[in-house]
């Protein structure tokens, strides 16, 4: 075992044994019953460092446990900007804790801190006027907490704009949470008053000075969406311009496929295949096509564009896509992995035109089970490319559409029964549909906000799904059993207290789950089933969505959960997706006949974790950036009045969602005709004279009071005298 090894090992083994307080002699016997064999030193070093990263506290006694055995707990510091702040539990347990003024230490927002924690029974709220009329409303045995110490800092790279305060230069972060910092003139380089700039601190001030930072980038003017959508891609370091080395990679890939490249290829050039991809799509990286074999069975052909064959291992190009992990779409605007010459060029399947790629041909029966898999490097020749509104239209029976796809319009009608199946399939095995909806920014011609739109979802869509669902598992299950290593995309069982808790919120919908259905997926789909054509349940599917684990890259196959699938990785979108990339070239070796090794194991290890990571900052910038362009278009309709839902309730507010997917906070401060307590259990708010309680799923009726396009926060206030939308 290495050193580090061994290091990871014991951290693990001790933070499990100071479940309770224990000494170093109690953790080395319950070392020596697992068969690990420490020194006295190596335990005192390693309790040493997770006492500093607040993983463990220490006693007067020589005694160590968990902090919540000693009344304090870890966790992420958020601040509120009105004085007083919360923190998040490290464990994810629990509600926030109230930290009041003066007890954060100097903690900034999103430092990890250790708190001690107390119960408090704070007085009702006051009046206007009273020092605490800004603090939030609470329940009686609030739990409080005090900062002991900073665990980590948070970045010491942040956006905001710079501001004048008299004659001194200040910047002020975007999220309004962090103090204000100076900026002198040797430091703010080419920024003025109004710019939204990037930040570096490098001091964080103390009793006697301000902060100070230096302006390392302009965005240009903080008062336009372009500017703040560029700073949240900063903040969450999603490059826009490709490295030059990868450019140039990039420049020197012929534009047409050579022949001496289809070398080897199973040649499927006269194979009629085509892609299915929405209307404003550029890249396409998928083709389908199907026949009928002579026992009866369909034989589906996935075909996906051979980008491993241009972008190759520990190439400029391979180490960008590396970096970036993934495309990121926004509105009308994408980033993308590869250079356009690659995504749009000769990796895309565009119609008429040579191209590599990958096969897998899967024989379907017409029950949707699958008998047979074979995996082919191909050349191929899109027949047709189809949008998903045509062939919505030809499988609906259009007949002017039909007309004009006389040649496809059979095949297609085999493929959506085909689709079907396998969606029934699925479904009898455990799967979980959500159907949460999607919004769709809509984009005039300069590209600004024209309006927002439920994403419509037609057969042609779960036709495709499902084709891409099979291919994936298919190749899933070859890898594994291949021993061949691979990056999976995998979604672990989810936190039995978790749905414990969602059980709970769907028994205030009027649905009940036993202890036992909690583990039944076929129980919990019954529900979702149930609250499909119920406006006022919207809230129920995102409730179980946020019930169940995050779904991520892994170098051990796992399962996936929501699919109910054993084997499952992602190989359909290498033009925009890493992990596809690699498994591509997984694929390729165990063609070939090669073996796995340690090397591509650690590979697979560091590139799981890497990938997982920027697929959560690029969804993370994708909302963001999409609220700014939804509360441009919402900034038109100032003072008008909107039917809507409840689709979040916090202590500070509620979240109101419009029926065209915008949402928007009613802020617990507008609420002036009563004093509302907030209930975590039931999420629910309460009011104390009028007895008025908002729930989840609750109809409202709302006045657009703000929308900025620059923070991309949108205001409402509940209609006088008409907050039930009936």
């Amino acid at each position: 075992m290495t050193a580090a090894k061994k290091d990871t090992v014991l951290r693990e083994l001790i933070i499990e044994t100071a479940q309770t307080v224990c000494t170093p002699d109690d953790i080395i016997h319950t070392l020596d019953k697992h068969g690990i064999h420490a020194k006295h030193s190596e335990i005192v070093r390693v309790l040493a460092e997770l006492v500093d990263e607040g993983y463990l506290m220490r006693a007067r006694s020589n005694r160590y446990g968990k902090p919540e055995a000693f009344g304090c707990l870890a966790g992420i510091f958020c601040a509120t900007g009105r004085g007083y702040a919360f923190v998040r539990p490290e464990s994810g347990d629990g509600p926030d804790i109230f930290i009041p003024p003066h007890r954060g230490k100097d903690a900034w927002h999103g430092d990890r801190v250790l708190i001690r924690v107390r119960q408090d029974n704070p007085s009702p709220r006051k009046s206007k006027g009273n020092e605490k009329e800004n603090q939030p409303d609470s329940k009686p045995n609030r739990q409080e907490g005090e900062v002991l110490r900073i665990l980590n800092q948070t970045r010491d790279d942040i956006t905001g704009c710079i501001v004048m305060r008299g004659k001194m230069t200040m910047f002020r972060d975007d999220s309004g949470k962090l103090p204000e910092i100076v900026v002198s003139k040797k430091h703010i380089g080419d920024a003025h008053p109004g710019d939204r700039v990037a930040l570096k601190v490098l001091f964080r001030g103390n009793e006697k000075y301000l902060p100070q930072g230096v302006v390392t980038q302009v965005f240009g003017s903080g008062l336009t969406r372009k500017a703040a959508a560029e700073a949240i891609l900063y903040e969450h370091d999603i490059p826009v311009p490709f490295a030059q080395d990868a450019i140039e990679q990039a420049e020197r890939i012929p534009l047409f496929v050579q022949e001496k490249d289809w070398q080897n290829r199973l040649d499927l050039r006269s194979q009629k295949l085509f892609t299915i991809d929405g209307d404003s799509a550029k890249d396409f990286d998928d083709a389908v096509s199907l026949e009928t074999l002579p026992n009866g069975h369909y034989r589906l052909g996935v075909h996906i564009a051979d980008v491993s064959h241009y972008v190759t291992e520990g190439s400029p190009l391979d180490r960008e896509a590396y970096r970036r992990g993934t495309s990121v779409y926004y509105a009308d605007q994408v980033i993308p992995m590869l250079p356009l010459t690659l995504s749009n060029g000769i990796c895309s399947l565009n119609p008429g035109v040579n191209r590599l790629a990958f096969s897998v041909f899967i024989e379907i029966g017409k029950d949707g089970k699958r008998y047979s898999v074979d995996f082919h490097r191909s050349v191929i020749c899109s027949y047709a490319r189809l949008t998903y509104r045509q062939v919505n239209k030809i499988l609906s029976g259009d007949w002017q559409e039909r007309n004009l796809r006389q040649d496809l319009a059979p095949i297609l009608d085999e493929m959506n029964v085909m689709a079907k199946e396998l969606h029934a399939s699925r479904m009898r095995r455990g799967a979980l549909e959500l159907n949460i909806p999607e919004a769709v920014i809509l984009c005039d011609r300069d590209g600004n906000a024209s309006g927002v739109e439920k994403r419509s979802r037609g057969e042609a869509e779960s036709l495709i799904e499902e084709f891409m669902l099979i291919a994936n598992e298919a190749v899933a299950e070859a890898l594994y059993h291949y021993q061949m290593p691979a990056i999976y995309r995998v979604h672990e069982d989810p936190d039995l207290e978790k749905l414990r808790i969602f059980a709970s919120q769907a028994r205030l919908f009027g649905y009940r789950l036993r202890e036992k259905d909690l583990t039944n997926t076929h129980q919990l789909q019954h529900i979702l089933d149930q609250t499909a054509d119920q406006p006022e349940q919207q809230a129920l599917p995102s409730l179980l969505l946020r019930s169940l684990a995050r779904a991520r890259y892994a170098p051990n196959c796992l399962g996936h959960y929501g699919l109910a699938a054993n084997y499952y990785l992602h190989f359909t979108s290498p033009i925009r997706r890493y992990p596809d990339l690699v498994v591509h070239r997984m694929l390729t070796r165990m063609l070939a006949g090669e073996q796995g090794s340690k090397e591509l194991t650690e590979f697979c290890e560091e590139a799981s974790a890497q990938s997982t990571a920027r697929e959560q900052a690029a969804a993370e910038a994708e909302r963001e950036i999409e609220k700014l362009y939804m509360a441009e278009y919402m900034s038109s309709f100032i003072g008008h009045t909107f039917d809507g839902y409840i689709s979040s309730i916090t202590s500070f507010g509620v979240y109101v969602q419009l029926d065209n997917m915008v949402e928007g906070m009613v802020r617990l401060d507008t609420m002036q005709n009563d004093w509302f307590e907030f209930d975590p259990d039931r999420l629910t708010l309460f009011g104390k004279h009028t007895g008025q309680n908002y729930h989840l799923g609750m109809r409202v009726n709302v006045t657009l009071v703000n929308a900025s396009s620059t923070s991309g926060l949108i205001d409402f206030i509940f209609t006088p005298d008409e907050h039930t939308a009936g």
